[in-house]
């Protein structure tokens, strides 16, 4: 930006929307990365189910998966997460080219954008009663990616995707994150009880998504990964992801993984 020949105000004001564009991607993302990794990890908003099909029995998966994941969420060291998150980050970043990342992104995009207001409404009064009395100073803290790779993201986007439509983002998602209990670093853990009104609520939003968007989405980012990164460059992140959660028993492990095969097996039946 710097090389441009404009006015000094015009510069100016280009340097200012940058910032706030940059701003407003990095708050959206960081909403993204923290509904579907940490705070409600049951369903992923960017899976699509049918509401018709929304059947007593996949709920009950999701709440398994949500109470067996807590011990888990609850275990994971900071570090060991930090230096994993920075080792997935590069692994992608080095290996999908940047305009299939920012490609995969927009679509991402499309996907979160397609919410309802009123499917959003309803998520995000869950989600303020769940955080209404979490305090970063005294609450049960569980660590979050670094700003780093959040910053990579962002920068990418920036470049690559349309200004209006991150400005967008950030005013659709921008309300959810201002009421997480969270700091740089890590986010406060609600209880089980909280985590499962969560877990059904965010399964909730899921379905609201757009089936187009969704499936655009999908077959789009699954393919480029794939063909992208391969299981021998996977293979030596496998004793890293061993050491993300030390404490956590072999019975809460494989209660972990137990659920995670009912939820599969719950989707498909359905």
């Amino acid at each position: 930006a710097t090389s441009w020949h404009v006015p000094t105000t015009l510069h100016q004001k280009a340097i200012h929307a940058l910032q706030q564009t940059k701003k407003a991607c990095q708050t959206a993302f960081a909403t993204a990365a923290l509904t579907t990794c940490l705070v409600l990890p049951p369903a992923s908003p960017l899976t699509h189910v049918n509401p018709a099909n929304a059947a007593p029995s996949l709920n009950d998966a999701i709440l398994e998966v949500s109470q067996s994941s807590y011990p888990i969420i609850k275990a994971l060291d900071p570090t060991n997460f930090q230096a994993f998150s920075v080792k997935i980050a590069d692994l992608i970043f080095t290996s999908v080219t940047q305009d299939k990342l920012a490609k995969s992104l927009e679509l991402a995009i499309d996907v979160f954008d397609s919410v309802p207001p009123a499917e959003l409404e309803t998520f995000n009064k869950v989600l303020k009663e769940g955080y209404l009395e979490l305090k970063t100073d005294s609450c049960t803290l569980v660590p979050l990616p670094p700003i780093s790779i959040l910053d990579r993201v962002s920068t990418l986007a920036v470049e690559k995707i349309p200004a209006e439509k991150l400005k967008t983002f950030g005013e659709t998602w921008n309300p959810s994150i201002a009421l997480l209990s969270k700091t740089d670093a890590a986010i406060c853990l609600p209880n089980v009880d909280t985590l499962d009104k969560l877990s059904l609520a965010q399964a909730d939003l899921g379905r609201s998504f757009s089936p187009v968007q969704s499936k655009a989405f999908t077959q789009y980012t699954v393919p480029a990964l794939k063909n992208s990164i391969s299981i021998s460059k996977l293979f030596p992140l496998i004793n890293d992801a061993k050491k993300l959660t030390p404490t956590a028993t072999a019975g809460e492990k494989a209660a972990f993984q137990r659920a995670g095969k009912t939820i599969e097996t719950a989707s498909k039946s359905e």
